[in-house]
């Protein structure tokens, strides 16, 4: 059985919403401390009062956009203010679907730094012996099936989690011996406000033909089950919850 202490602290970003939401609930739920970061303060208040147990959420305000560079500061931060870490969530995100007749370098960066260059800081702070704890720690990226699976549109968010699922497999290998984790978590589609879009009239509604759509909580399950101890034995692994979305002719009997 699945269960945490008080004093295992997660930091959770894009904890106000979706999968990070769901996974900071489960993960209190279970026993353990989050610290969640986001832009809202409405929303990161929201998740703190559904917790089981609020006082177990701690919430930072934060644009992780503003200075890439200087996250892995932030991280040692947040250890001095709530204490040292078992684990690292970096699952904000955002999807922006786009053909490729209207890319341009400046959105494609941008998908590039929120998905790559945010959890690659985030994982060099916690990599830090001063902020991780150093017993069985562990962390999971959030990556997408659209890394293996053409979608139109998708081209720049599914080469994104590319990467991002690419520094599963060498940042693992690196920090196994500091007793660190890293596997990356692969959803299909989640029913998340990033499956929504708005149109012209301000009216929003679920993208069409998008096929089947799982929870957050499915997704914050597994997560629960990776940074815990019952996972000691998977490292380096990307793991695809997808509702079998991603096997062949799944939805022709539909």
């Amino acid at each position: 059985m699945i269960n945490f202490k008080k004093e295992d602290i997660f930091l959770i970003t894009g904890g106000s919403s979706g999968i990070g939401k769901a996974t900071a609930l489960k993960l209190v739920e279970l026993g353990a401390s989050v610290v969640i970061s986001g832009r809202n303060i409405e929303r990161l208040e929201e998740v703190k009062s559904q917790a089981v147990n609020p006082d177990c959420v701690f919430i930072e305000i934060k644009e992780l956009l503003e200075d890439i560079g200087a996250l892995p500061e932030w991280v040692k931060g947040i250890v001095k203010k709530y204490g040292k870490l078992k684990g690292l969530l970096p699952f904000a995100g955002v999807s922006n679907v786009r053909p490729l007749s209207l890319i341009d370098y400046e959105g494609s960066l941008e998908i590039m730094k929120i998905h790559y260059f945010v959890p690659l800081m985030l994982i060099k702070g916690f990599a830090d012996r001063r902020v991780n704890t150093g017993d069985n720690c562990s962390v999971v990226v959030m990556s997408s099936i659209g890394r293996y699976v053409g979608e139109k549109g998708l081209t720049e968010y599914g080469a994104a989690k590319a990467a991002l699922s690419s520094i599963v497999k060498n940042s693992a290998n690196e920090l196994h011996f500091k007793n660190i984790r890293v596997n990356a978590v692969s959803p299909g589609l989640i029913d998340t406000p990033l499956i929504y879009k708005t149109d012209e009239t301000g009216k929003v509604f679920k993208r069409e033909n998008i096929g089947q759509i799982g929870k957050a909580e499915y997704v914050a399950n597994l997560v629960a089950f990776l940074v815990s101890d019952e996972a000691y034995w998977i490292n380096g692994d990307d793991i695809i919850i997808d509702g079998g979305a991603t096997l062949p002719n799944i939805f022709s009997k539909f």
